[in-house]
């Protein structure tokens, strides 16, 4: 009898245990979403449209991006004299390419798609996570440069995962880690956001990342949110 109570209060402790985990995962998520414009706001979102600059070494190239909340994303820029054109939705996407020799629009390869279409999601990948398929798991507090962090590991439905560091002090995503697979090597990708800004109705986003390996950074300088966009914007042109 004794061992069974020893037992019965071992397995009350792990199961403390992992209430407590669960809970300060979900505390540190909410804290993200109530400081990304809170979770009425981040439900709300339909559609955002972005313009910047994204810079790669000496070259600067203007972007401009429209997203309809898990439906459907546009992405233009221009390089060289050339208007270029990405899009994604849930099933498919295409390109149209001049800087690479491609003037005509072309379905893209479903890895390249797959790859693409968190991008759909504009509501963040941490908002209504469960619901996503998504799991998370808080692996504690840890110092990044000097300043404490919220380290997640952020489990995709499709089985892959990365890791994302959210400052302490004001519940940004500061950082995250993924793997991806290029030119058939794993490569870990890490993203830096910084120069939060918050819209006029309420909404908060980086206005400033940085990769690495691929030296790429985007500077936001104009973020709209919930404006209406035409379908037709996302048809590939025939």
């Amino acid at each position: 009898m004794k061992n069974l109570k020893i037992l019965a209060l071992t397995l009350g402790i792990a199961a403390t245990g992992f209430a407590a985990k669960a809970q300060t995962t979900d505390e540190v998520v909410n804290k993200y979403v109530k400081a990304m414009g809170g979770a009425d706001k981040l439900k709300a979102a339909k559609t955002q449209y972005t313009e910047g600059v994204m810079s790669m070494g000496n070259m600067e190239i203007p972007i401009k991006r429209w997203v309809v909340q898990d439906k459907a994303m546009r992405l233009e820029f221009s390089v060289n004299g050339t208007n270029n054109v990405q899009v994604i939705t849930k099933d498919s996407g295409w390109a149209q390419m001049p800087v690479q020799q491609q003037p005509e629009a072309k379905p893209l390869d479903k890895k390249m798609v797959g790859m693409m279409q968190s991008q759909l999601d504009i509501s963040g990948e941490l908002f209504n996570y469960k619901a996503k398929g998504k799991k998370i798991e808080f692996l504690g507090k840890e110092a990044v440069d000097g300043v404490d962090m919220y380290k997640l590991k952020v489990i995709n439905s499709n089985g892959t995962d990365g890791i994302a560091y959210i400052n302490a002090s004001n519940n940004y995503i500061v950082k995250t880690v993924n793997k991806i697979n290029m030119q058939g090597a794993d490569v870990e990708l890490v993203t830096l956001l910084s120069d939060y800004k918050t819209t006029p109705d309420g909404y908060a986003y980086p206005a400033a990342t940085a990769q690495t390996p691929s030296g790429i950074r985007i500077s936001i300088n104009k973020v709209e949110m919930n404006k209406p966009m035409a379908d037709s914007i996302f048809a590939m042109p025939h």
